[in-house]
């Protein structure tokens, strides 16, 4: 490919990039007025601030589209990141109500701060739709050797054998929209140099197992 010509793409991908970012800061936007109209009546507070935790995060996806470095993070915070944001998309009570019990070993540092969220929102959001009467997220992680491993259970009725071969290829799910979850999943984990396990468990429900090699330089001390 000529040098003029791979320019004008790489100008071109850039500009679209930065077109699409500013019509989402548009419609983020729009949604921050209306979360502001909801917020002044008493009964509709907690989705106003739903909605507006909601647009932060998607505010912070957009960001993290123009820049190729992301911070680390204490895997306590960004799993509480998580489990707010899947506790805000039920609070419309059309979900069932489900409990997370957590299990993490302190001092756990996770590069890439807003790419694990993505990781642990898509395994909550998988779980919630496997428990459609409620029920719990068991999430544990360990430093285990020269590996970080998180595990997320669920007490749903588990993975269809029939998808268990191909459960992280893009739009593939029991379910009639959607599929691209767990390919997300996928898609970061295997970034970070890690892989990503799916098994059915012996009680009932499915379990999650991911393990990630530690970064030596990312310390408690260097999030300080």
């Amino acid at each position: 490919m000529k040098p003029a010509l791979q320019r004008d793409l790489e100008h071109n991908r850039d500009l679209t990039l930065r077109c699409l970012i500013h019509d989402l800061n548009n419609v983020f936007q729009t949604l921050v007025e209306a979360a502001d109209l909801l917020a002044d009546d008493p009964r509709w507070n907690p989705v106003s601030g739903a909605i507006l935790r909601s647009i932060e995060r998607g505010k912070e996806i957009t960001a993290s589209l123009e820049t190729t470095g992301q911070p680390p993070a204490a895997l306590e915070t960004v799993l509480e990141n998580a489990m707010a944001l899947v506790r805000d998309s039920m609070i419309g009570g059309r979900a069932p109500a489900v409990q997370f019990v957590c299990e993490v070993e302190p001092g756990l540092i996770l590069p890439r701060a807003w790419a694990w969220e993505r990781v642990l929102i898509n395994l909550f959001s998988n779980a919630v739709h496997a428990m459609p009467q409620g029920g719990t997220i068991a999430v544990r992680a360990r430093r285990m050797g020269g590996c970080i491993e998180i595990a997320v259970a669920d007490q749903g009725s588990g993975i269809d054998p029939m998808f268990m071969t191909s459960l992280f290829e893009p739009h593939v799910s029991s379910r009639s929209t959607g599929g691209l979850g767990l390919h997300i999943v996928q898609t970061i984990v295997t970034e970070e140099r890690g892989e990503v396990h799916a098994a059915n468990r012996a009680e009932g429900g499915a379990e999650f197992t991911i393990i990630i090699p530690v970064e030596p330089r990312l310390t408690r001390s260097a999030m300080a």
